[in-house]
């Protein structure tokens, strides 16, 4: 039995490596990892990686998760969009900020309006003014269900 293959002569090789073998090891490991990392985003689903201000559409809440009567407030890149379902069949998107005050508007169920609790600015479902100080009506945006989850999109103004 040589002393080549005993575990001190496998030591004894190891320690005569010299730099370009250790180089070249290295980027090898380096060249598996990456490949690894691009293998992962490949195979991950991207939600995580979609920039808001690209996307046609954005993500509110599954239709089973949103009840009659309630609301949800979704910012959307640099948007607040707050999204009403006031009844089984229709969804309306406005801008959630207030043009006159800078306060994030609300939902009031019980009157089917939006209002800003800053100033009291009063809105329909379709943005018009209905009361309060102010006269500049609410961006809409376009609605849409599909496979059960709510979207919003950039259509309506």
């Amino acid at each position: 039995m040589s002393s080549e293959h005993t575990p001190l002569g496998i030591e004894r090789r190891l320690l005569r490596l010299g730099f370009t073998e250790l180089l070249l090891g290295g980027v090898i490991v380096l060249m598996i990892t990456l490949a690894g990392i691009a293998m992962a985003f490949y195979v991950l689903p991207g939600e995580h990686l979609e920039i808001p201000e690209l996307q046609p559409v954005a993500r509110v809440v599954e239709e089973s998760n949103f009840p009659v009567g309630s609301s949800r407030v979704r910012n959307w890149a640099d948007e607040i969009i707050l999204v009403v379902r006031p009844d089984s069949v229709r969804y309306f998107a406005l801008q959630g900020v207030s043009p006159v005050d800078g306060c994030i508007v609300r939902w009031d169920s019980e009157a089917s309006r939006v209002y800003s609790p800053c100033r009291y600015a009063v809105y329909d479902l379709r943005g018009d003014v209905v009361a309060g100080l102010s006269n500049q009506a609410l961006k809409r945006y376009e609605v849409s269900v599909r496979d059960g989850v709510v979207y919003v999109s950039r259509g309506l103004q």
